[in-house]
């Protein structure tokens, strides 16, 4: 199977649409967001030219359509870890990092490791942006998440059960 990443389009929102309202990635995804074509628009019109804006100030991000032998199966984004707030503050952690968010939307593909797969190929051979690290930060109930984070060589740092994460950390040098 041969896994590859395309810059996320206009033409990919119903994609963003479905997926986003498929109950497995709701779990997850924003949960309590009813999603709606306008509203997909309006939130990633500008991940396709390569940015965020969060309190008026431009963030870059990077989004991607995952696909599985040219079959669109799922969507990550890529950002600086220290450009959006986190549940607790980001420290002793490499001044250069990325943090990302993925998910696999068509569900013919979970449990099947295309997750850890798809992770090991952009960190590894795709995405080669200018960061030492990369941060991630699931819902420590989530074990699919951690696993497939795990096999794509993130190590665990810290569990926080108050806010239900679990704080892991891929080295990229």
């Amino acid at each position: 199977m041969e896994i590859s990443f395309k810059p996320l389009l206009e033409s990919h929102f119903p994609l963003l649409l479905k997926w986003l309202e498929k109950p497995h990635v709701k779990t997850w995804w924003d949960p309590d967001i009813l999603w709606t074509e306008e509203q997909i628009r309006n939130k990633y019109r500008s991940y396709v030219q390569g940015y965020k804006l969060e309190n008026g100030v431009v963030k870059t991000i990077h989004a991607f359509i995952i696909e599985a032998d040219d079959h669109p199966i799922g969507y990550i984004q890529v950002y600086n870890a220290y450009d959006f707030p986190r549940s607790s503050p980001l420290s002793d952690l490499p001044e250069y990092l990325a943090a990302f968010d993925i998910l696999i939307g068509d569900q013919e593909y979970l449990s099947k490791g295309i997750g850890s797969l798809a992770l090991t190929l952009f960190w590894g051979t795709f995405f080669k942006g200018n960061y030492q690290a990369v941060f991630a930060d699931p819902d420590r109930r989530n074990i699919a998440a951690i696993r497939a984070y795990e096999k794509a060589g993130f190590k665990k740092m810290k569990e926080n059960p108050a806010t239900n994460e679990t704080w892991m950390l891929k080295d990229l040098s």
